[in-house]
């Protein structure tokens, strides 16, 4: 019973400001009814005259679209004065369940399946696939297709660091499950449930890479960059992504709160087979609070912040360098082999091909000779649970849930999430959080007096009526994906099949006498096409 992303919770508001997720350029959407009125008409009085309503089974970009108009919407909500940089934050909620497999019979009396048994699930089946098919024996595998909201990222290696493949990186769960001597009861057992953040080949089949320092890696539902594998004192170092580019000798990136990153000086090597050597400093109000002169690749870290200087060189008449690097924030410093959560200790994830026990691709000798890092892993630690049945659940590193469920008294396993992650953004940054990137292109906001969103604007088809409505509805979705289009278009208010183009159609009086404006296509680009065609109207 696979289902996909389906909660989206309030967009949230930091200071005086609120997000405003808008794509560049024009988008164009067929528009039926009195599309430019509702659209004047979704703030009234400084407050939200709308509710935005997504489908309970919505696909990712369904839910995005919505968080998108639902930050555009919030940033009208201000008035006097205008804000012309700064920050914004964003909350995302999100629900997913994995495909489920029955593992008790309740009218045989009797255990389905092979134990002990290990089920896997990932953010697309084909990541499952390239676990199973490893050295590494896997007792019993059974595969649990994805899990929407586990985090994929397409690109690890955007500015072609170290190769132009657009190479992987994914997060996958298992869990080994044992029956025992009682029919429909079952133990799941220290080291044998695991969370994997893997790097792969573009194509998935051909393979585990190596994780490299400036490499983008999901971590528990969030995006951050690898700073360094330490392998004299086994620790690793990620942060979150603030800036990625060149920065001329001489010139400096403004991180806020008063820290700066300088590249100081580039200076160019005597042979003409050296690297040229960089010296980059972390200053802050303008002070040198960290700094390291060699030759690249350079890696810093400095409390909060991380700097990684892959390369540098001189223009053509060597008057001046340039050094491309990569900044982060929200620096995680972490020891492998000890807990970084309760019951949970981090390891690198070892995909040497010679290794046959699973046991082995946990690794915490950073220096070990054969290792190939392509990942890092949380394995449980904890006692042992035994004496599981129908209705109980196993919580993997407060992240995923592995749940027996209770279906008529006959048993079936799954994994589930339910998720919310709050994430600043500076504009122009974009983040991949919950397998949904979002980005902020620019904040349109009042500064002087905030209006408080006191509520979300941003709901369910399942928390939603037409009948019931106090205000306009904006129904992000086709009728197949969202409920509330279905009513609509069983009524003949609306037409939207798998055919249509980007469409902006308003229901007049739809909703207990307020108007309904449905934002939908035949596909899931489509409505994404619709909605960032609304956006562009408010």
């Amino acid at each position: 019973m696979a289902m996909s992303m389906k909660k989206i919770g309030a967009i949230a508001v930091g200071g005086a400001m609120v997000a405003s997720a808008l794509a560049t350029g024009a988008f164009a959407a067929e528009k039926v009814g009195d599309v430019d009125a509702f659209a004047a008409d979704v703030v009234a009085d400084g407050n939200a005259n709308v509710d935005i309503v997504v489908g309970s089974n919505a696909a990712a970009l369904d839910v995005v679209s919505a968080a998108n108009i639902a930050a555009k919407i919030g940033s009208l909500m201000f008035t006097e004065g205008t804000v012309e940089d700064g920050a914004a934050t964003v909350s995302v909620k999100a629900e997913a369940e994995s495909d489920d497999e029955q593992v008790y019979d309740a009218d045989d009396e009797a255990n389905v399946g092979t134990f002990p048994a290990t089920f896997v699930t990932s953010a697309d089946k084909d990541y499952n696939e390239l676990f199973n098919d490893s050295s590494f024996v896997i007792t019993n595998y059974v595969s649990l297709g994805k899990l929407d909201t586990l985090v994929e990222i397409d690109d690890i290696d955007p500015s072609e660091w170290y190769s132009d493949e657009e190479d992987n990186a994914a997060e996958l769960v298992y869990a080994t499950v044992s029956s025992t001597s009682k029919v429909g009861e079952f133990d799941i057992n220290d080291s044998d449930v695991a969370y994997i953040s893997a790097v792969t080949n573009d194509t998935i089949e051909d393979g585990f890479v190596k994780l490299q320092p400036g490499m983008r890696i999901p971590f528990l539902g969030e995006e951050y960059v690898l700073v360094k594998v330490d392998s004299d004192d086994d620790f690793v170092v990620i942060g979150k992504e603030v800036f990625d580019g060149v920065i001329k000798e001489g010139e400096s990136y403004d991180l806020g709160n008063g820290y700066t990153v300088k590249v100081d000086s580039v200076l160019s090597p005597l042979g003409t087979t050296e690297e040229p050597k960089v010296n980059v400093k972390i200053l802050k109000d303008g002070k040198t609070v960290a700094e390291k002169f060699d030759t690249t690749q350079i890696k810093m870290v400095y409390g909060d912040i991380g700097v990684v200087v892959n390369s540098a060189w001189e223009n053509v008449g060597s008057d001046y360098g340039y050094a491309e690097l990569v900044i982060v924030d929200n620096v995680v410093k972490a020891d492998l082999g000890e807990e970084f959560l309760p019951d949970w200790e981090l390891y690198l994830f070892n995909s040497d091909a010679t290794i046959t026990d699973i046991d082995d691709i946990f690794e915490d000798d950073a220096s070990k000779s054969g290792l190939v890092v392509s990942g890092l892993a949380l394995k449980y630690v904890g006692d042992d649970e035994e004496g599981l049945e129908g209705g109980d659940d196993f919580d993997i590193a407060d992240y995923v849930t592995f749940d027996l469920e209770d279906d008529d008294d006959d048993t079936n396993v799954l994994f589930k999430m339910d998720q919310a992650k709050e994430v600043s953004l500076a504009i122009g940054q974009s983040v991949n959080v919950l397998n949904a990137e979002i980005k902020l292109a620019e904040i349109d906001a009042e500064a002087k007096e905030a209006v408080v969103m006191t509520a979300p604007i941003a709901v369910l088809d399942s928390e939603a009526s037409l009948d019931a409505a106090d205000k306009g509805l904006i129904l992000v979705g086709g009728p197949v994906v969202n409920a509330l289009t279905a009513e609509l278009a069983d009524a003949g208010l609306v037409a939207i099949d798998n055919e249509s183009p980007a469409t902006l159609a308003v229901a007049a009086g739809a909703a207990n006498g307020n108007d309904v404006l449905v934002v939908a296509g035949g596909d899931r680009a489509a409505t994404e096409e619709a909605a960032e065609a609304l956006i562009d109207m408010l």
